[in-house]
């Protein structure tokens, strides 16, 4: 069986409950996936994008503050046609 190379993949979560967080770092940690930030809200986590753009952003649609669904938005006006960013919506 052929090993998946999660070098230079770099995964953003975005929840408010740190032991959400804790538990997909864990899972990805297995999974050998070592470049993996953590955000407590949809600010935080726009501001990482904007620092660094990630390859894959796990997003929990309830947060306060900027919840999931204003991350989205955000994400959507500055979309241009040469940016794919895959974003995993997680619910409860």
């Amino acid at each position: 069986m052929a090993q998946l190379d999660t070098t230079g993949c770099r995964i953003y979560i975005a929840d408010d409950v740190a032991a959400n967080r804790a538990l997909l770092e864990t899972i990805l940690a297995r999974g050998g996936f070592t470049d993996v930030h953590l955000f407590g809200d949809g600010g935080a986590l726009l501001e990482g994008i904007v620092a660094a753009e990630p390859d894959l952003v796990l997003l929990d649609l309830r947060m306060p503050t900027v919840d999931g669904f204003e991350v989205l938005r955000r994400l959507a006006d500055r979309r241009t046609s040469d940016i794919y960013l895959p974003v995993l919506v997680l619910t409860a």
